[in-house]
């Protein structure tokens, strides 16, 4: 059965804190660093939206874009790393 939704560790390097997510799949991650940026007070500059990205791991890589998140292969145990 497929899920609607996964659970990934957001890991803010700066602050040295991790935090355990739900979102779901069918995001885009524009709309995930709207989200993180709001929720979290990163301070990414959105205006912009082109330049902004976000790193991952399992698999390893750059988060960017209107692709979902099923598109990048994230699943359960994924880690989306911010590191400004």
């Amino acid at each position: 059965m497929e899920s609607n939704s996964i659970e990934v560790v957001f890991y803010i390097h700066k602050r040295e804190k991790k935090y355990n997510l739900e979102i779901p799949v069918s995001i885009t991650i524009n709309e995930l660093v709207f989200a993180l940026n709001q929720s979290f007070d990163l301070g990414i500059n959105t205006e912009q939206i082109t330049n902004c990205y976000l790193k991952a791991e399992n698999p390893i890589v750059l988060l960017k874009g209107n692709k979902s998140v099923m598109d990048f292969g994230l699943r359960n145990g994924s880690i989306i790393n911010f590191t400004l």
